[in-house]
């Protein structure tokens, strides 16, 4: 598991019932419409493949609302990130929370700048759109640039998580 998060049923039972059920639009998204994280992982290592293959590019973006320690977002809001997100991402690119107060997404094709340019502006939105005591960040990396494996791309993307945390309130 690249995100190092056991889904909340025996694993086992998930990759069994991963085999054993057709891949269909419907099969791939949970009831917010968000992607299953098992299917994000897939999908992060195919595009791994075909990236090294045809010296390709996308990138990696995490969102996590930062509140007050133990604070954990509730659901209303994690329905209203999910349709913010969804609504502003292309209908090809693949998201899914990874747990209680991150998301993450993979741009296809997308270079450095213009995935920022999406992540700060989703980010904002939210930021905006959303009432809460928290500081929604934002974190971007860059396969080759930022790493070349999913697990360095994922750290990079949740260092600039971090470094979001740092930066001046404007």
């Amino acid at each position: 598991m690249v995100f190092g998060r056991k889904p909340k049923e025996d694993s086992r039972s998930a990759e069994v019932a991963q085999r054993a059920t057709p891949i269909g639009a419907a099969s791939l998204l949970d009831e917010l419409g968000m992607h299953h994280l098992w299917y994000l992982e897939r999908r992060l290592t195919e595009e791994l493949a075909r990236a090294a293959r045809r010296e390709g590019v996308f990138s990696l973006i995490c969102w996590r609302l930062r509140g007050l320690p133990g604070e954990t977002i509730p659901d209303e809001l994690v329905a209203k990130a999910a349709a913010i997100i969804s609504g502003s991402l292309r209908s090809y690119d693949v998201f899914a929370r990874i747990d209680e107060e991150r998301f993450v997404a993979i741009l296809f094709d997308a270079e450095q700048q213009p995935a920022t340019t999406v992540a700060f502006r989703i980010k904002g939105e939210m930021q905006v759109q959303m009432q809460t005591t928290g500081r929604w960040q934002a974190g971007v990396a860059t396969f080759p640039h930022d790493g070349v494996g999913g697990d360095s791309l994922i750290q990079a993307a949740f260092r600039r998580l971090t470094e979001d945390a740092h930066a001046p309130v404007t």
